[in-house]
């Protein structure tokens, strides 16, 4: 939908309002009409363009269509000084006989233990023998240089905190191996070799976020964070304070990335689709969630924490979202302890996970991934 809905919008040019007829020429292809007429319009409406009755600036004809490869999406768009037509196959594997094998499955290693509090940790190569490890730590940055794998260098420095929080969060972004910013109570802490290891604070101006393409607005004494997403045409979506959030990737779901889940301070989570009201809300999810690449089909896919406390053992779930619904695939890894923090990898297909031992007291740093396969 998100390739049909680009098509559509730069056929539309100027116009502002069009009307839409969708068409359904195959009465075997196993799909959802009223979905995807909806998800068209979501998506052409972040784009500027705004469903209308007659008359409309622009007719819009969808026609579905099922051949032996997939499905077939086929627009014309009719204005008053042109017409156009956008063609889109969709690929399916719906006709291919089930193939054998487990399903995905949540795996998970251990890169640190250690007794003291950890907010966040990032791992980067400096080059194909030279790895950095980062850890910040409630009051400090710590960096830890390995060659070859055998520790050649340890040096620590103090960060500034400007307001206290009885639940810290803190979160590490590399510009490359040598260079890492930390954000945490409302202060911006910027790390760098030059060449020894400094580390300088300043108050975090707007109290942003970067995570991926967006910037969040912090909550500097809570744990929580506030944000809106601006789109190309103005349009702005507005969300309610939340603890996490995700997104689909365009590159590999296909899907806009105006979609995004939220998890809301009163354990909700929400699924917005460029629209200031949620479109579904999903049950028993924790307060972390991540999307993830895993590989494992193209549909968006996310990991979620589960919804106990700090005083119970956690696991992680693999969700896929469709449409407006989820569904939990494979089994939950289960945890020894509490996840404090669910941060999205660096490559996409990955994540980074903090959680304490129940068991030892240790504070765990971990990457977790998905197995498609044995």
């Amino acid at each position: 939908m998100f390739t049909l809905a680009e098509k559509i919008s730069a056929a539309l040019g100027t116009s502002h309002t069009f009307a839409l007829e969708l068409n359904e020429v195959s009465t075997v292809a196993a799909i959802d009409p009223a979905s995807i007429r909806q998800t068209l319009e979501d998506d052409l409406a972040l784009r500027g363009a705004k469903p209308a009755a007659a008359p409309a600036d622009a007719q819009v004809q969808v026609t579905i269509s099922q051949n032996l490869a997939g499905f077939v999406l086929v627009a014309e768009i009719r204005r008053q000084d042109a017409q156009q037509v956008a063609v889109v196959p969709v690929a399916t594997s719906d006709e291919l006989p089930p193939q054998p094998g487990p399903e995905p499955g949540i795996q998970r290693k251990i890169v640190w233990q250690q007794a003291v509090p950890i907010l966040d940790f990032l791992q980067v190569s400096a080059d194909s023998h030279r790895m950095l490890l980062y850890f910040l730590e409630p009051d400090r940055l710590v960096a830890y240089e390995f060659d070859d794998g055998a520790q050649v260098l340890r040096d620590a420095q103090p960060v500034a905190r400007r307001y206290p929080s009885r639940d810290l969060r803190g979160h590490l972004i590399a510009t490359d191996a040598m260079h890492v910013s930390a954000f945490l109570a409302g202060m911006r802490c910027d790390a760098s070799w030059n060449p020894s290891f400094s580390v300088e604070c300043r108050e975090n101006a707007g109290q942003q976020w970067p995570m991926g393409t967006v910037s969040w607005t912090s909550s500097p004494a809570r744990n929580y964070f506030q944000g809106s997403i601006t789109f190309s045409n103005d349009l702005q979506a507005k969300f309610p304070p939340f603890f996490s959030s995700a997104s689909p990737s365009p590159e590999t779901t296909g899907l806009s990335s105006s979609r995004r889940i939220v998890a809301g301070l009163d354990g909700q989570a929400e699924l917005f689709v460029g629209n200031a009201e949620p479109a579904s809300n999903f049950e028993g999810w924790g307060s972390d969630m991540v999307s993830i690449a895993s590989g494992c089909g193209s549909a968006w896919q996310v990991l979620v924490t589960g919804s106990g406390d700090w005083t119970e053992k956690d696991q992680i779930q693999l969700y896929e979202i469709r449409d407006r619904g989820a569904a939990a695939i494979g089994e939950p890894f289960e945890l020894t302890g509490p996840i404090l923090a669910l941060w999205a990898g660096e490559d996409g297909r990955s994540a980074r996970v903090i959680s304490r031992n129940l068991e030892s007291g240790m504070y765990e740093a971990s990457m977790v991934s998905v197995s498609c396969s044995n």
